[in-house]
């Protein structure tokens, strides 16, 4: 075979083989990220959260937290706590039906001093985004449960969330 020929057979192939991929990115082969419309509460989120008593509505503790609400629905958060005490907290958010507000839910796993499982803590949170799409502002419940998933105490709090990104 001459080897002229073979370069050119090579090249021709490769040529094709792009010239196809981007053919089909052109006309949305990234259609499924595409299809989905742009919630305006999607983004970076820094929250100061305060915890209350659930009966009286008293201040307990105030901590910060950053959330990411990701296209789609799925959310990851974090706080302020030590990474030795709590790990990343994964879950999804909706708008509600009358589509004025939104719902989250998520969890996170506790870990003791020593290293070792704790147990979660559940959270829903429900939550109502500023007509400039700047601040949430939340109504927070929340379980807390030992490594076997039994419930120890449930919690209540609020946040106010400025978007960061």
């Amino acid at each position: 075979m001459n080897p002229s020929k073979s370069l050119k057979s090579v090249a021709l192939v490769t040529v094709t083989a792009a010239a196809t991929l981007l053919l089909i990115q052109a006309c949305g082969g990234g259609a499924v990220a595409q299809s989905i419309d742009a919630d305006p509460v999607e983004g970076t989120w820094e929250a100061v959260i305060t915890v209350r008593d659930c009966t009286t509505g008293a201040a307990i503790l105030t901590a910060k937290g950053q959330q990411v609400l990701h296209r789609g629905g799925t959310l990851s958060d974090t706080n302020a706590a030590p990474p030795t005490t709590r790990g990343v907290g994964f879950g999804t958010w909706r708008r509600d039906a009358t589509g004025a507000g939104y719902t989250a839910r998520f969890r996170f796993n506790r870990y003791n001093p020593d290293g070792s499982l704790a147990g979660t803590l559940r959270v829903a949170r429900a939550f109502t985004l500023s007509a400039d799409g700047n601040t949430q502002t939340s109504t927070n419940t929340s379980q807390v449960l030992d490594a076997a998933g039994a419930v120890l105490q449930n919690a209540c709090a609020g946040d106010v969330s400025t978007r960061v990104l």
